[in-house]
């Protein structure tokens, strides 16, 4: 299905090409880029390899474009990561009045730095965890989106007919593999049914004022990271843990202020029949939660760039029961600097797991050797008292990456 379609565009654009050369105008570009990384810990294994091309195509017919993106690519590590993989195909109209965007597609919303507060209908692609740049693991999903583009005002609806979940990482080949007890299998096969009632519906309202743009959005979504709880499957007479998946709505907004070297971010949402499992992972209940994020980024002349968010979550009618605690926080930073005429960037990006304290880093040098060809550095360190960062802590590594731009 997923090659047909990307077939079809394609298809479509040269068809449109035949009919009206004059007028259409195609464009065909793309990347090649290879990521290897090697543990630090004994016994030092290689944690990735992996190499892709990324086909995009573009073609333009007055206020209508189509567009499609593909991923060839191979992994060495995980045998179902190698193949050919659709990832953005739609029609899309810009009118004056109206903008039409329909087919698999990414969509974002908010102002937060790789946290998520409204930012909800394009899960994120976990096979590898952390150890992809924030672009690549989005994942895209088959919506209309309809958008009034006002200038100081704009009105969007989206609607998303199947919606997608996150990939968590899973199998014996995938070094990132999630961590079961023995003894026991993960499901996550659970997702809901693909029926209209478990359709996704969203709006947003942005405005754009002189020194200020914000943002009021509200949701009819799911939680895209499964709630995990134990259970028994009688056909195999073994415990497994499965992957719950609920319906919640959410109201929220975000916002950003210039000031002069400053901006200031905000995001608040409130979800509303979240599910939450309970301390003995046998089953779960639904709760609102109050979330929100502050950020301010600093853009401080001389190439330097710093960034820093506060992310906070707090569940209404706690008990004590719940396998979450009421509060919970989390800091990101982000320090970047480019030197040697621009072409060296030096980073560290860095979360902090508060209540666990946990932590990963993510240190990078990006060398541009030309317009096309970047290589690039770096490393991920994981670790922490508790939790997610604690788990992957054997997994601290470090990369190289190459990538040409066509």
């Amino acid at each position: 299905m997923i090659k047909k379609l990307s077939l079809a565009l394609l298809s479509a654009a040269f068809a449109l090409s035949a009919y009206a050369q004059d007028e259409l105008s195609l464009q065909l570009n793309g990347f090649v880029d290879s990521y290897h990384a090697l543990q630090v810990e004994h016994p030092h294994k290689i944690m990735s390899s992996r190499t892709r091309l990324r086909l995009e195509m573009r073609a333009n017919y007055g206020e209508a474009s189509l567009y499609s993106s593909m991923n060839l690519a191979y992994n060495s590590l995980i045998k179902d990561q190698t193949g050919a993989f659709l990832r953005e195909a739609y029609f899309d109209y810009a009118g004056r009045f109206l903008e039409v965007k329909a087919g698999r597609q990414i969509i974002t919303w908010g102002v937060a730095d790789g946290l998520r507060i409204t930012d909800l209908i394009s899960p994120m692609d976990y096979t590898e965890f952390m150890a992809n740049d924030y672009d690549d693991i989005r994942v895209p999903v088959n919506a209309i989106n309809l958008k009034y583009p006002g200038e100081s005002f704009s009105a969007e609806l989206v609607f998303v007919p199947v919606p997608e979940y996150f990939v968590i990482p899973t199998g014996d080949d995938n070094p990132w593999q999630m961590p079961v007890p023995n003894g026991m299998r993960m499901d996550l096969s659970g997702t809901p049914e693909k029926r209209l009632k478990n359709s996704e519906v969203g709006g947003r309202l942005r405005f754009f004022l002189e020194n200020l743009d914000f943002s009021l959005t509200a949701l009819r979504t799911f939680n895209k990271s499964p709630v995990t709880i134990a259970g028994y499957d009688p056909e195999t007479k073994s415990a497994v843990i499965k992957g719950i998946y609920e319906p919640m709505n959410v109201i929220g907004g975000d916002v950003s202020i210039p000031a002069g070297e400053l901006v200031i971010r905000g995001e608040v949402a409130a979800y509303f029949g979240e599910p939450i499992a309970l301390k003995n992972s046998m089953d779960y209940w639904h709760r609102s939660s109050f979330n929100a994020l502050i950020g301010i980024d600093w853009y401080a002349g001389d190439n330097w760039t710093i960034m820093a968010q506060y992310m906070h979550k707090t569940i209404m009618d706690y008990r004590e029961v719940l396998g979450m605690e009421q509060n919970t926080s989390m800091i990101t930073a982000r320090v970047s600097k480019e030197v040697l005429n621009n072409t060296l960037k030096l980073s560290v990006y860095g979360i902090f797991d508060v209540d666990n304290v946990g932590f990963y880093v993510r240190p990078a040098a990006d060398y541009l050797l030309n317009d096309q060809i970047t290589i690039s550095l770096g490393g991920d360190w994981l670790g922490g008292r508790r939790g997610t960062f604690k788990t992957y802590k054997k997994n601290t590594q470090i990369w190289a990456k190459g990538k040409f731009f066509f």
